[in-house]
């Protein structure tokens, strides 16, 4: 008996999510999507339309 064989059988979580993270800039409203976000040094975000920093993610 296989301990690995019940494993095959569960069902396999799904990688891509069905939807993506929006944000907006608060400085110039522009909506876009959080992987489209400028990362200028790791940790900080900047929005791809102004490059200005204050960026809240929508519900």
């Amino acid at each position: 008996m296989d301990p690995y064989t019940d494993d095959l059988r569960l069902p396999r979580a799904r990688l891509e999510p069905d939807t993506r993270a929006t944000v907006r800039c608060r400085n110039c409203q522009a909506t876009f999507s959080r992987r489209d976000v400028d990362l200028p040094t790791k940790g900080t975000l900047r929005c791809p339309e102004c490059h200005s920093g204050p960026i809240d993610d929508l519900d």
